[in-house]
């Protein structure tokens, strides 16, 4: 599919790494720089000017818990087992190519038949209620070809033990996902026509250097992240840890679908039409930038529904809700100017609706009402 929007994964070097160490390197091009879409496009005349980011602007990282300390979240009872307390950390990172996912609305009551056994909660398909010039940045992003997909195919898809939550075990953990969302979306890529290589998947517990900057464990609240720079996901495993400890396999699921949703929105070039929009609408950066958060954990919940059967998340339902409600996103308390991923209650609520609705069409967060995106 031929799109105006083009950007850094358009000048390919070659396919994406698999899971591999930490780079050293940095193979791209100037860090943080995007130059907007091809000549001809928007805004008229292919007057763009250069967007200077600082380093790490073009990775989009995933928050844990709100608030920025560990908080204590107790899951209902599984069935055959006792209730356990899981004491979360603060942050998901996610991978670079930053963009971050907030849970902000407070969770309605869903009729719609798709939702899993024992989950209520949001289903909803957002609808464009403007009418904007047909072929700008702001039609691309209402109506990406993205939100006319179906489900995602099922996967065959058992989790892998987390074990004792080191490298070497979130590595086997990380590379059983990771297949699967490969094998979910490549469907979907190529019914709209982008044939891409799958990307890349880094799993650090050093420094690490990427063409969107240099990150280190632990930093803030920052669990994974995206780079558009090199289609790359880096995810941290000490900061997974201190989160989530080993035992919270749910978080690790939501996290790397997150940081894969932020593939699906390069593919589909929703992320460089977000930027040439942002390039005419200035004043709408954080509330683009929580859409784009918001849509990419959307896309993990679509995902999650592939995986509900054999991962297993039938008898989870409970667990699921309560996990992404509570783990990742931003506090009430969080200045407004500051709320770029959107609150914890925003995030659950599209985590929820994309799994409930199961299918792409759930994820139009550019479409939703501004009470959606807080």
């Amino acid at each position: 599919m031929s799109s105006p929007y083009g950007g850094p994964q358009d000048q390919r070097l070659g396919p994406p790494p698999g899971v591999l160490p930490p780079p050293q390197a940095s193979p791209w091009q100037q860090q943080g720089q995007y130059a907007g879409p091809p000549q001809g496009q928007f805004p008229p005349q292919g007057q763009y000017q250069q967007f200077q980011q600082q380093p790490g602007q073009w990775a989009q990282p995933y928050y844990g818990p709100p608030g920025g300390q560990f908080n204590g979240f107790q899951p209902p009872p599984r069935r055959n087992n006792t209730v356990k307390l899981l004491v979360f950390g603060f942050v998901m990172l996610v991978f670079v190519g930053v963009s971050l996912a907030v849970i902000g609305a407070l969770l309605g009551r869903g009729g719609d038949s798709a939702a899993g056994p024992g989950l209520g909660g949001p289903s909803i398909v957002p609808t464009p209620t403007t009418n904007p010039q047909q072929g700008s940045a702001e039609d691309f992003l209402l109506n990406a070809k993205i939100y006319r997909t179906g489900p995602l195919p099922e996967q065959d898809c058992k989790a892998e033990k987390l074990g004792d939550g080191s490298l070497a075990a979130q590595k086997v953990y990380y590379e059983k996902l990771f297949a699967c969302l490969n094998e979910a979306w490549r469907p979907i890529f190529k019914e709209i026509g982008e044939e891409k290589p799958d990307p890349g998947l880094v799993v650090f517990d050093k420094p690490v250097v990427t063409p969107c900057g240099s990150f280190a464990p632990l930093s803030g609240r920052v669990l994974a992240f995206y780079c558009y720079g090199n289609n790359v996901m880096y995810t941290d495993v000490q900061q997974m840890n201190k989160a989530f400890g080993p035992q919270q396999d749910l978080a690790y699921l939501m996290t790397i679908a997150h940081e894969y949703g932020h593939h699906v929105q390069g593919i589909s070039r929703t992320f460089y039409a977000r930027m040439a929009y942002l390039q005419e609408h200035p004043e709408k950066k954080l509330d683009s930038s929580r859409r784009n958060e918001l849509q990419a954990s959307c896309y993990a919940g679509v995902f999650s529904k592939a995986v509900e059967k054999s991962y297993p998340l039938t008898a989870r339902m409970d667990e699921f809700k309560e996990q992404s409600s509570n783990s990742f996103g931003e506090s009430p308390k969080t200045p407004e100017d500051e709320r770029t991923h959107g609150l914890a209650t925003s995030q659950g609520f599209w985590i929820q609706n994309g799994f409930n609705v199961g299918s792409n069409k759930a994820c139009n967060t550019f479409a939703a009402p501004a009470d959606l995106v807080k």
